[in-house]
C-alpha cells in the first residue's frame, strides 16, 4: 500500500534529525529553526510565518486551545506546511476546521499536513505494536494518545491505519456522522452525513445518556451499516464516548465475526476493488 505523502516526509525528517522513538514537537521546531509562539487570538488555531530567502520561520499557536494533544498536533501540522514540498506558498492561517479535519479530503495541502503531523506525533514504529497488543478499544487509543501527547482524533485515525482488525472510527456531531476512517480489512461502507440511529450508544450519548462502557458491546449492525449487505441478525461491536469540549461523539466499531452476506461484494470499498472488476462481473 502506497504511503501518503505527509507520512513519507515525516519519516524522512525524523530520520534526518536523528530522532528515535517519540518526538517532542517543540524540540523539533527548534531544530528546524522555527520560533514558536503561543498567542491570544480567536481567529485561528495555527499559523506559519516564513522569512523569505532564509531558512527561518515562526509558528503561532492559539494559547486558548484547551487540550495539550490538540495544541501539539497544531504545531506538528504547521511544521508539515514548513517541510512539505508544494506548501511553500501556504502562508494562510489554519482555522480549527483546517487542522485534524479528517472529513475534508478535498483540501490536499491540509490533509498532507495532517498526515505529516500524525506520523510525527504517533510514529508507525511505536504505534503499530502498541495498538496490536490488545483487542480493539477506545482505552487503547486513549493510552497511546496520552503517551504520544497527541490528540485523540488523530490517534484514532492512526489506529485504523495500523491495526489488523476490522475496525472503523466515527466522529459524530449534532447526531450525524461527520467523518469516519476504516481499517483496510473493514470492507464495508460508512455513510457520511447519516443520522445516528436509535439503539446506538452514540445516539444515546447525544440524548443525554451518562453511561460510557469501558469496552465495545454488540449492537445490531444495520444501525450503522447498509442492511442489504448484512447477514440476518448481524451484530457489530460499538464503543462510544462523548467529548464535551467538542460537543461530539467518538465511536469505535469492530467487526468481531464476519457479518456480510456470502459472496456479497457490492459494498466493497473503492480501494478494495480499484479497477471496478466487480461491476464488470455483474454486467456479464
Amino acid at each position: 500500500m502506497k504511503l501518503p505523502t505527509g507520512q513519507i516526509y515525516a519519516k524522512a525528517m525524523l530520520n534526518e534529525l536523528g530522532i528515535v522513538g517519540l518526538a517532542n514537537v517543540r524540540e523539533v521546531a527548534t531544530q528546524l529553526k522555527l520560533e514558536l509562539n503561543e498567542v491570544e487570538v480567536d481567529g485561528f488555531d495555527g499559523a506559519l510565518i516564513r522569512a523569505e530567502g532564509v531558512s527561518f520561520g515562526a509558528i503561532a499557536v492559539r494559547r486558548g486551545i484547551l487540550e495539550e494533544g490538540r495544541k501539539n498536533f497544531t504545531i506538528a501540522h504547521e511544521i508539515g506546511h514548513y517541510v512539505l514540498p508544494g506548501h511553500e506558498k501556504c502562508d494562510e492561517v489554519c482555522l480549527d476546521t483546517d487542522i485534524g479535519n479528517w472529513s475534508d479530503a478535498g483540501r490536499q495541502l491540509e490533509r498532507e499536513a495532517d498526515e505529516f503531523a500524525a506520523e510525527l506525533l504517533i510514529p508507525t514504529a511505536y504505534a503499530r505494536p502498541r495498538f496490536s497488543e490488545t483487542t480493539p478499544s477506545l482505552q487503547t487509543i486513549s493510552a497511546v494518545a496520552t503517551d504520544c501527547r497527541a490528540s485523540l482524533s488523530a490517534t484514532a485515525w492512526r489506529y485504523c491505519d495500523l491495526v489488523p482488525y476490522a475496525c472503523g472510527i466515527i466522529w459524530s456531531k449534532e447526531n450525524r456522522i461527520a467523518w469516519s476512517r476504516a481499517s483496510e480489512v473493514f470492507g464495508l461502507f460508512i455513510e457520511h452525513g447519516k443520522y445516528l440511529e436509535k439503539g446506538t450508544f452514540a445516539r444515546a450519548l447525544f440524548e443525554g445518556a451518562e453511561q460510557e462502557y469501558d469496552s465495545p458491546r454488540p449492537v445490531p449492525a444495520d444501525l450503522w451499516l447498509d442492511s442489504r449487505h448484512l447477514s440476518e441478525g448481524a451484530e457489530i461491536w460499538e464503543q462510544s464516548i462523548f467529548l464535551r469540549n467538542y460537543r461530539s461523539v467518538l465511536s469505535l466499531l469492530w467487526i468481531k465475526e464476519p457479518i456480510s452476506k456470502p459472496d456479497d461484494t457490492e459494498d466493497l470499498l473503492p480501494e478494495l476493488d480499484p479497477f471496478g472488476l466487480d461491476s464488470v462481473k455483474r454486467r456479464r
